[in-house]
């Protein structure tokens, strides 16, 4: 009988054991698998700021184009303005001048035509006194 309960004790012991190295066993698969989840979640976590700096350097990139192209343009609208504003004073001056010149002109010919009527007149009283 105590043969038995040796034997007995035994398997039971054996039984135990095998019990405590599936547990073993599954304790390693699962800190295993933990490791390699976190192995996995690192990289990702890596992955992800790669692509946040390589987003953050494309916006940098965008931002600096942007001004340059900015810049570039307000110097182009100031150069178009400044040369615009030029030409139409310049327009302007010619204009100006031309209308001098016109009412010069428009004086000229009223003395012309008050010296053409005055001869005119004096041309018919000659006339009518010689024809008198």
């Amino acid at each position: 009988m105590i043969d038995k309960k040796i034997n007995d004790t035994l398997i039971e012991l054996e039984e135990n054991l095998k019990s405590l190295d599936s547990a073993r066993l599954q304790v390693t698969k699962i800190v295993e698998s933990y490791d390699g989840l976190k192995t996995s979640t690192s990289k990702y976590v890596s992955e992800l700021e790669t692509i946040t700096e390589k987003m953050k350097n494309l916006i940098n990139s965008i931002e600096k184009d942007y001004s340059q192209k900015n810049e570039e343009f307000q110097k182009d609208r100031d150069v178009i303005y400044n040369t615009s504003s030029a030409a139409i004073k310049e327009l302007s001056d010619a204009t100006g001048e031309f209308k001098s010149l016109l009412r010069g002109i428009q004086d000229k010919l009223k003395y012309n035509i008050i010296i053409n009527v005055i001869s005119l007149i004096v041309i018919i009283l000659i006339a009518i006194i010689v024809l008198m």
